[in-house]
């Protein structure tokens, strides 16, 4: 589950090595579309998982509003 988070550090260190302050900039703007499509997956998973534990744990393993 937490694979899919590993490539995230290389990628974020290779955009620190911006030799001007307009290039990383306009570089940030896909990058961050990027990223942040291939943490929905992971991040939702994770909640998704954190809420199902919370209603176990007060004993209502379904959410009845669903």
């Amino acid at each position: 589950g937490q694979g899919a988070a590993a490539p995230a550090p290389p990628a974020g260190a290779g955009k620190g090595h911006g030799q001007g302050a307009a290039a990383p900039g306009q570089e940030k703007g896909p990058d961050l579309d990027e990223l942040a499509r291939r943490l929905l997956d992971p991040v939702s998973r994770l909640l998704r998982t954190e809420l199902r534990r919370g209603r176990e744990r007060t004993g209502r393993p379904f959410d009845g509003r669903r």
